[in-house]
């Protein structure tokens, strides 16, 4: 059950983060006058918050950012299994689907990568600061499902006497 909140205040958090970023003032528009000549149209020119924030996407800091957040996808994963094995019942995805072990490697797998595209289209939209906290916060969630994982004492079935 904790886990549950846990990842509700998680989707909660990227969710309000997505909003407030999105959600901001806009200037006014500003029009030309009809009758003014086509040479002195002003392009527009690029706002400066986002070429002075510019970066590539496989910059270092998000190299290592990813490789954070495959790896605790990958602790996850091992604690998860360690967690079936001592007879812990999974509350997220099905028993079958974590004990058919490739099938839940690649749902692993799957949701690194789906973390990663969303990066890039926070990075291709401009909002970097979404970029970095896209990681971080699976990071962060990731690690503490399995810390949780391997914090749970081990189920020890009923016998009948």
């Amino acid at each position: 059950m904790n886990l549950q909140k846990l990842n509700l205040l998680g989707l909660l958090t990227l969710a309000f983060l997505l909003l407030s970023d999105t959600v901001s003032a806009q200037g006014a528009a500003t029009q030309e006058p009809p009758d003014a000549p086509a040479s002195t149209a002003r392009l527009p020119v690029p706002p400066q918050e986002n070429a002075a924030h510019s970066h590539r996407f496989w910059d270092k800091e998000n190299g290592w950012l990813f490789a954070g957040v495959g790896a605790a996808r990958t602790l996850d994963y091992f604690s998860t299994l360690n967690m079936r094995r001592r007879g812990r019942q999974e509350i997220l995805l099905s028993n079958d689907v974590v004990d058919n072990h490739a099938a839940f490697a690649t749902i692993e797998a799957a949701a690194t990568g789906a973390s990663i595209g969303a990066s890039f289209l926070f990075h291709r939209y401009g909002r970097h600061k979404m970029e970095r906290w896209t990681s971080f916060v699976h990071f962060g969630l990731a690690t503490s499902g399995a810390v949780r994982n391997y914090c749970l004492k081990t189920a020890h079935p009923r016998t009948v006497p």
